[in-house]
């Protein structure tokens, strides 16, 4: 009888091990590849980037590893979806992607383009717009201006094609945009005057987790909101941004 509660013993003690090892385990964490500032990899071989830093933060507040995958938006998505991350960064609130839940935002950004000034604007018929592949602004330039090329690719490739001619606009996110125009190689670019509709609005970013998993969600919201208030957000983004961005 002693040796059967020695035994009952070792395997709760061995259950307990093991359930407390699966809720510190490592995240899977997915962010977009080579956008930046958000996130991208530095003349060094060193990942950078504000979004990537949030997410370092965020990982140490919720006392947990993190495991890092740099992939395009379509990815993002489809891994979450499949089970192949935990959590995904840069997830826009509009349009919402079904079986995601959706953090607080964490940022707000809009649309905008960029060209050469007197150059071929996105209304002409004829003209090649570089989009972000995966975004939802892939579908939006398509409706904007239907008689248009739209080339999707990385942003570091729609802006090398910018600066070498072979698209005349760039439509981005504005937090990468205004980044773009502030280095050397965007001093001969400029924002373009183009009206838009409603849907330019400023949207947030979030933090996205697959539906079923409100615990995690929750620990996510309340991760971010410590790095708000303890200040360590806003420091982070006055690295990267000479504005407001939350």
């Amino acid at each position: 009888m002693q040796q059967f509660l020695i035994s009952a013993l070792c395997l709760c003690l061995c259950l307990a091990a093991t359930s407390a090892a699966a809720s510190g385990s490592a995240l899977r964490v997915g962010l977009s590849d080579e956008y930046p500032p958000l996130s991208y990899t530095d003349e060094d071989g060193q990942r950078r980037g504000f979004e990537y830093e949030l997410a370092d933060s965020l990982c140490r507040r919720l006392g947990r590893t993190c495991v890092w995958t740099f992939t395009t938006q379509a990815d993002l998505v489809q891994g979450l979806r499949n089970g192949s991350f935990d959590l995904i960064f840069a997830q826009r609130l509009e349009p919402k992607q079904e079986g995601l839940l959706y953090s607080t935002p964490y940022y707000h950004s809009r649309a905008m383009c960029i060209g050469r000034p007197g150059g071929r604007g996105p209304e002409e018929a004829g003209a090649r717009i570089g989009v972000y592949q995966g975004s939802v602004l892939v579908q939006r330039a398509r409706g904007f201006w239907p008689e248009a090329d739209i080339v999707t690719g990385s942003v570091q490739e729609l802006i090398r094609r910018l600066r070498q001619g072979s698209i005349d606009v760039l439509f981005i996110n504005d937090l990468a945009g205004y980044a773009f125009l502030l280095t050397d190689e965007g001093l001969e670019f400029d924002r373009l005057d183009v009206p838009f509709d409603a849907e330019t609005r400023a949207t947030g970013s979030c933090v996205a987790v697959r539906a079923g998993r409100p615990e995690l969600l929750d620990a996510v919201n309340r991760a971010l909101k410590a790095l708000l208030y303890s200040g360590e957000f806003h420091n982070r983004s006055r690295s990267y941004f000479q504005y407001i961005i939350y």
